[in-house]
């Protein structure tokens, strides 16, 4: 049997628990990193009547609302 001091047993689980803390964070900010998504506003369609904001299937520029059925056009923005 391994003999441990007091002192030697808590500087283990410490480091122990320190070191498992320091892993999980790393695994999150690596996930959380890896699985990051963004939309275009060119993609983003905004209903006039219920202003439901939603991408459509298929990149078109006239599409139907999901939640009222009205037309939804894409209209081209300018650029300043």
């Amino acid at each position: 049997m391994i003999e441990l001091s007091v002192s030697d047993f808590f500087s283990l689980v410490l480091l122990l628990s320190t070191s498992w803390i320091a892993y999980l964070a790393l695994r999150l900010q690596y996930r959380s990193s890896s699985r990051e998504w963004h939309l275009s506003s060119r993609q983003l369609f905004e209903c006039d009547n219920c202003h439901l904001s939603f991408v459509p299937d298929e990149p078109v520029t006239i599409c139907r609302c999901p939640r009222c059925n009205a037309y939804c056009i894409k209209r081209s923005r300018r650029r300043r």
